[in-house]
């Protein structure tokens, strides 16, 4: 197994690069000169970068007359993948609703696809649950809406001055708004009757989490 170095003073140049790739796009001269490549290779590892993330890096430093280390990048990035592709970390990307990146090796990818399948139902099921929390929400304004309208209709229909055929159009709207409210009210009992059995569902895989 590939050792990597705790860092150290040395190493202080090295970081400073890796905090500019994670903010920019490009290598600049400095930064391709002090690239450390078995690190970067092994950063890249860990947040499951593919291996054609070097091409990039190539295409900069190609600029400046420097040319990658793809044998030290290789084998920093193959040790970093050990610590990507664990199980407890594909747990923690399907409940965080990340992708999946292909980069595991063959040896370590069947633990880590089921542990991140295991988080990615607990985060559909979450997102479920707060899904509908909003629809309920938003119905519950809505009918709030309605009751305000049939409000300003009541007190319409009871103004001096009305028409008959005046009051008959109110009394109309009310009915009207009547029915809908019905409806509204309808889908928010609903909602609460699918909100119960999600969050059935999301109580069982919690329960059940074993990562």
């Amino acid at each position: 197994m590939i050792r990597i170095n705790k860092p150290n003073a040395r190493f202080a140049g090295t970081f400073l690069l890796l905090a500019l790739l994670q903010g920019c796009a490009s290598l600049g001269k400095d930064e391709c000169m002090l690239a450390d490549w078995r690190l970067i290779g092994y950063e890249d590892g860990v947040a499951g970068k593919s291996a054609t993330a070097v091409g990039e890096y190539r295409k900069d430093c190609a600029k400046h007359a420097v040319v990658p280390d793809l044998a030290l990048y290789r084998a920093g990035r193959e040790e970093g993948l050990l610590q990507y592709c664990k199980a407890d970390n594909g747990y923690r990307l399907g409940n965080a609703g990340r992708g999946l990146a292909a980069v595991c090796p063959t040896a370590l990818q069947g633990d880590f696809r089921e542990a991140y399948n295991a988080g990615r139902k607990l985060y559909l099921a979450r997102s479920a649950v707060n899904n509908t929390h909003s629809r309920i929400n938003s119905r519950k304004q809505a009918l709030s809406g309605l009751k305000e309208n049939r409000a300003r209709k009541l007190a319409d229909l009871i103004a001096d001055g009305l028409k008959s055929d005046q009051r008959v159009m109110i009394l109309y709207d009310i009915n009207e708004l009547q029915k809908e409210m019905q409806d509204v009210e309808d889908e928010i009992v609903d909602l609460e009757f699918d909100l119960e059995d999600q969050q059935a569902r999301l109580d069982q895989l919690g329960s059940n989490d074993s990562y």
